[in-house]
Protein backbone atom coordinates (compact mmCIF):
# COMPACT_ATOMS: atom_id res chain seq x y z
CA UNK A 1 0.00 0.00 0.00
CA UNK A 2 1.21 3.31 -0.54
CA UNK A 3 1.25 6.69 1.30
CA UNK A 4 -1.76 7.80 -0.39
CA UNK A 5 -3.83 4.65 0.30
CA UNK A 6 -2.59 4.97 3.92
CA UNK A 7 -3.33 8.67 4.09
CA UNK A 8 -6.55 8.28 2.69
CA UNK A 9 -7.48 5.34 5.16
CA UNK A 10 -6.64 7.58 8.59
CA UNK A 11 -8.49 9.87 6.95
CA UNK A 12 -11.58 7.71 6.68
CA UNK A 13 -10.96 6.11 10.33
CA UNK A 14 -10.29 9.95 11.45
CA UNK A 15 -13.86 11.10 9.90
CA UNK A 16 -15.99 7.85 11.43
CA UNK A 17 -14.42 8.06 14.42
CA UNK A 18 -15.15 12.11 14.66
CA UNK A 19 -18.91 11.38 13.62
CA UNK A 20 -19.03 8.51 16.43
CA UNK A 21 -17.89 11.56 19.18
CA UNK A 22 -19.79 14.05 17.49
CA UNK A 23 -23.32 12.34 17.77
CA UNK A 24 -22.57 10.88 21.03
CA UNK A 25 -22.04 14.44 21.98
CA UNK A 26 -25.41 15.68 20.73
CA UNK A 27 -27.11 12.64 22.21
CA UNK A 28 -25.92 13.54 25.56
CA UNK A 29 -26.82 17.14 24.80
CA UNK A 30 -29.86 15.96 24.26
CA UNK A 31 -30.47 13.71 27.21
CA UNK A 32 -29.38 16.74 29.13
CA UNK A 33 -31.75 18.84 28.05
CA UNK A 34 -35.03 16.55 27.89
CA UNK A 35 -33.95 15.33 31.67
CA UNK A 36 -33.55 19.41 32.94
CA UNK A 37 -37.31 19.67 31.03
CA UNK A 38 -38.58 16.76 32.95
CA UNK A 39 -37.04 18.22 35.91
CA UNK A 40 -38.74 21.33 35.34
CA UNK A 41 -42.15 19.92 34.96
CA UNK A 42 -41.74 17.99 37.80
CA UNK A 43 -40.92 21.03 39.75
CA UNK A 44 -43.89 22.65 38.66
CA UNK A 45 -45.98 19.96 40.12
CA UNK A 46 -44.21 19.66 43.47
CA UNK A 47 -42.92 22.90 44.20
CA UNK A 48 -46.87 23.99 44.90
CA UNK A 49 -47.72 20.67 46.70
CA UNK A 50 -44.25 21.25 48.98
CA UNK A 51 -45.57 25.11 49.25
CA UNK A 52 -48.73 23.96 50.55
CA UNK A 53 -47.34 21.25 52.75
CA UNK A 54 -45.87 24.16 54.57
CA UNK A 55 -48.43 25.93 55.02
CA UNK A 56 -50.20 23.26 56.26
CA UNK A 57 -47.72 22.27 58.73
CA UNK A 58 -47.47 26.26 59.79
CA UNK A 59 -51.35 26.06 60.40
CA UNK A 60 -50.61 22.70 62.63
CA UNK A 61 -48.34 24.35 64.78
CA UNK A 62 -50.60 27.57 65.35
CA UNK A 63 -53.33 25.26 66.08
CA UNK A 64 -51.59 23.13 68.94
CA UNK A 65 -50.12 26.40 70.30
CA UNK A 66 -51.53 26.41 73.90
CA UNK A 67 -52.69 29.87 73.36
CA UNK A 68 -55.04 29.01 70.37
CA UNK A 69 -56.03 25.51 71.83
CA UNK A 70 -57.04 26.48 75.25
CA UNK A 71 -59.14 29.08 73.48
CA UNK A 72 -61.13 26.45 71.24
CA UNK A 73 -61.31 23.80 73.59
CA UNK A 74 -62.19 25.04 77.09
CA UNK A 75 -65.54 24.96 78.19
CA UNK A 76 -66.60 25.71 81.73
CA UNK A 77 -67.55 22.58 83.97
CA UNK A 78 -64.64 20.77 82.50
CA UNK A 79 -62.42 18.47 84.87
CA UNK A 80 -58.26 19.13 84.30
CA UNK A 81 -58.42 15.35 83.29
CA UNK A 82 -60.95 16.37 80.66
CA UNK A 83 -60.13 18.92 79.77
CA UNK A 84 -56.35 17.70 79.68
CA UNK A 85 -57.89 14.54 77.60
CA UNK A 86 -59.46 17.02 75.33
CA UNK A 87 -56.53 19.22 74.52
CA UNK A 88 -54.51 15.66 73.83
CA UNK A 89 -57.36 14.22 71.94
CA UNK A 90 -57.15 17.47 69.30
CA UNK A 91 -53.11 17.50 68.94
CA UNK A 92 -53.17 14.11 68.10
CA UNK A 93 -56.38 14.65 65.47
CA UNK A 94 -54.54 17.62 63.89
CA UNK A 95 -51.42 15.74 63.38
CA UNK A 96 -52.65 12.77 62.11
CA UNK A 97 -55.34 15.07 59.68
CA UNK A 98 -51.55 16.52 58.71
CA UNK A 99 -48.94 13.20 58.72
CA UNK A 100 -49.15 12.64 54.86
CA UNK A 101 -47.32 16.12 54.71
CA UNK A 102 -44.25 14.88 56.06
CA UNK A 103 -43.27 13.53 52.07
CA UNK A 104 -43.18 17.10 50.85
CA UNK A 105 -40.61 18.62 54.00
CA UNK A 106 -37.46 18.10 55.15
CA UNK A 107 -36.40 15.50 57.82
CA UNK A 108 -34.89 18.45 60.06
CA UNK A 109 -38.00 20.74 59.68
CA UNK A 110 -40.64 17.24 60.30
CA UNK A 111 -38.30 16.73 63.45
CA UNK A 112 -39.21 20.01 65.16
CA UNK A 113 -42.45 19.87 63.98
CA UNK A 114 -42.59 16.72 66.23
CA UNK A 115 -40.35 17.89 68.83
CA UNK A 116 -42.91 21.07 69.11
CA UNK A 117 -45.79 18.64 69.42
CA UNK A 118 -44.14 16.74 72.02
CA UNK A 119 -43.12 19.22 73.92
CA UNK A 120 -46.55 20.71 73.82
CA UNK A 121 -48.62 17.58 75.06
CA UNK A 122 -45.73 17.43 77.97
CA UNK A 123 -46.54 20.91 79.24
CA UNK A 124 -49.89 19.91 79.16
CA UNK A 125 -49.17 16.80 80.77
CA UNK A 126 -46.85 18.37 83.22
CA UNK A 127 -49.04 21.13 84.23
CA UNK A 128 -52.36 18.47 84.69
CA UNK A 129 -49.84 16.60 87.00
CA UNK A 130 -50.03 19.57 89.76
CA UNK A 131 -53.97 19.87 89.87
CA UNK A 132 -56.53 17.17 91.12
CA UNK A 133 -58.00 15.26 88.02
CA UNK A 134 -61.49 16.23 89.35
CA UNK A 135 -60.75 20.07 90.02
CA UNK A 136 -62.21 22.47 87.91
CA UNK A 137 -60.01 23.22 84.92
CA UNK A 138 -60.12 27.24 84.83
CA UNK A 139 -57.05 27.50 86.90
CA UNK A 140 -55.29 24.57 84.91
CA UNK A 141 -56.15 26.36 81.85
CA UNK A 142 -54.55 29.82 83.10
CA UNK A 143 -51.45 27.52 84.05
CA UNK A 144 -51.22 25.50 81.31
CA UNK A 145 -51.39 29.27 79.45
CA UNK A 146 -48.39 30.88 81.64
CA UNK A 147 -46.31 27.86 81.45
CA UNK A 148 -46.54 27.74 77.92
CA UNK A 149 -45.60 31.37 77.21
CA UNK A 150 -42.32 30.77 78.82
CA UNK A 151 -41.13 28.34 76.30
CA UNK A 152 -42.18 29.39 72.72
CA UNK A 153 -41.79 26.15 71.44
CA UNK A 154 -44.41 27.07 68.31
CA UNK A 155 -42.84 30.27 66.98
CA UNK A 156 -39.23 28.31 67.43
CA UNK A 157 -40.65 25.43 65.40
CA UNK A 158 -42.68 28.10 62.70
CA UNK A 159 -38.94 30.14 62.54
CA UNK A 160 -37.48 27.13 61.21
CA UNK A 161 -40.39 25.69 58.74
CA UNK A 162 -40.33 29.21 57.30
CA UNK A 163 -36.44 29.23 56.48
CA UNK A 164 -36.89 25.51 55.06
CA UNK A 165 -39.38 26.62 52.89
CA UNK A 166 -37.77 29.89 51.98
CA UNK A 167 -35.17 27.68 49.82
CA UNK A 168 -37.84 25.88 48.10
CA UNK A 169 -39.65 29.20 47.11
CA UNK A 170 -37.26 31.28 46.17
Amino acid sequence: MNILGICILAGIVVMVVGSIYITRMVMEAKAKIAALENSKKNQSVTLPLRLQAYERMALFLERIDPNQLVLRIHAAGLTVSQEQNLLLMTIRSEFEHNLSQQIYISDAVWEKIIDAKTDIESIINTVAGDYEKDADSRVFAETLLSVAAEKPVVEMAIHILKADMQKWAY
